[in-house]
């Protein structure tokens, strides 16, 4: 797998983490009984990078098979 596409797929990433981020303080913050939106917006945190390393990690493997 090319290097840029690793790397826009990591930006990609990086920004929806900073996304998210900043929307699960604003739900903390300001909507304190949205207690179950507070918990997806968490999980989503930490599902998000699995999920793009798991991407990453397929699409290599599909090329290398490509080859």
């Amino acid at each position: 797998m090319k290097k840029p596409l690793k790397r826009i797929i990591a930006l990609i990433g990086a920004i929806l983490l900073a996304g998210l981020a900043a929307c699960t303080l604003i739900v903390a913050i300001f909507f304190p009984e949205a207690g179950q939106l507070f918990a997806v917006l968490v999980g989503t945190m930490i599902g998000l990078p699995i999920l793009l390393w798991l991407l990453i990690y397929v699409l290599g493997k599909v090329k290398e098979n490509m080859l």
